[in-house]
């Protein structure tokens, strides 16, 4: 028997032999489901000493480049800004927030863009990244981030005032582990938003094995409303508000991902960023076909979301965005 992380429950195959069809992690794993809360979770799961090889050898952190970092981010203020985030359903929870005050804490900061933004918004920014990769680059943009996980940060107790984890929670092993800390470092009237792919999305239904966000290994386990709303219950901790948000940028790349199929232990082209070339016959015949191309993809781009808006609405989108706070 493997029991559901969340409620205990016995869960059972629904994917076999599924694998890294992103950065080429040369492992085969399958997908579980528990039928009593709905998690869908990654077995064999991983452990906790593989995470940090794990990401540091093949998550694409260790080609960032910490000056065009600096040089490309461009600060998303204003009504303006939040108008086109929500038309193009953009997840990322420090592109929701307002300008404000207070200390916060993005656990999985990543490169570090989503601090700078949270600066620009005036909050005192910290960060919590587990790649290795990134500590050259926190010290190049001077930003302030624990290199390591949750449980080995060393913040005071009831530090801050809001907490957040983009797209992180479905990463986690020891999900008990990283809500006790986090509430730990949360003071009592503090908030915590956090987003993850939403498991009883309409995508979901319709792609099966190949939706991009089971993200095999790295997706140790994929939420449903109802199993989030369970694990957070069973440690003091209730939802006040929840969501689906659906990026074009993902229905975008779901379809890439029909099209660029890839072998076990290859690294896939599309997602690591390196375009096969092709000959001048080809650039010349591509120059002449642009326009129309171009125009073929604005109309799908501007179809994807429109649709995407519509099943936001009935809450079967592909993320969750859930706003959090302590039970006692």
């Amino acid at each position: 028997m493997i029991p559901c992380k969340v409620c205990g429950q016995e869960i059972t195959v629904v994917f076999k032999n599924l694998f890294d069809t992103r950065y080429g992690y040369p492992d085969y794993f399958d997908v579980f489901h528990c039928s009593n809360c709905g998690l869908y979770q990654t077995n064999p799961p991983l452990t906790k000493k593989d995470i940090g090889p794990l990401y540091t050898n093949y998550y694409p952190y260790a080609d960032v480049n910490a000056e065009k970092i600096k040089t490309d981010f461009q600060p998303e203020l204003g009504i303006t800004s939040r108008l086109k985030n929500w038309l193009i359903g953009n997840h990322r929870i420090q592109n929701m927030l307002p300008k404000g005050s207070g200390k916060v804490l993005e656990v999985g900061c990543g490169d570090g863009r989503s601090l700078m933004q949270l600066r620009a918004l005036c909050y005192d920014a910290y960060g919590i990244e587990a790649d290795e990769n990134i500590r050259s680059i926190a010290k190049k943009l001077d930003l302030n981030i624990h290199i390591g996980t949750i449980e080995n940060a060393s913040f005071e107790p009831s530090f801050f005032d809001l907490i957040t984890a983009n797209q992180l929670i479905e990463h986690i092993i020891d999900l008990d582990s990283l809500l006790s800390k986090t509430k730990y470092f949360l003071k009592d009237s503090g908030i915590i938003i956090l987003s993850t792919p939403n498991a009883n999305s309409l995508y979901r239904k319709i792609f099966g094995r190949i939706w991009i966000n089971w993200h095999i290994p790295y997706h140790q386990q994929v939420f449903t409303k109802k199993s989030i709303k369970t694990l957070l219950e069973n440690n003091d901790l209730k939802i006040t508000k929840i969501k689906t948000v659906t990026p074009t940028a993902w229905s975008l790349h779901q379809l890439e991902a029909v099209r660029h199929p890839t072998k076990i232990g290859l690294k896939n082209p599309y997602w690591v960023g390196k375009k096969a070339g092709g000959s001048k016959e080809q650039e010349v015949r591509s120059k002449k076909m642009f326009t129309f191309k171009r125009l073929i993809l604005n109309l799908i781009v501007i179809f994807i979301t429109i649709f995407n808006r519509i099943i936001d609405l009935f809450g079967i989108g592909d993320c969750l965005v859930v706003y959090i706070k302590k039970s006692k």
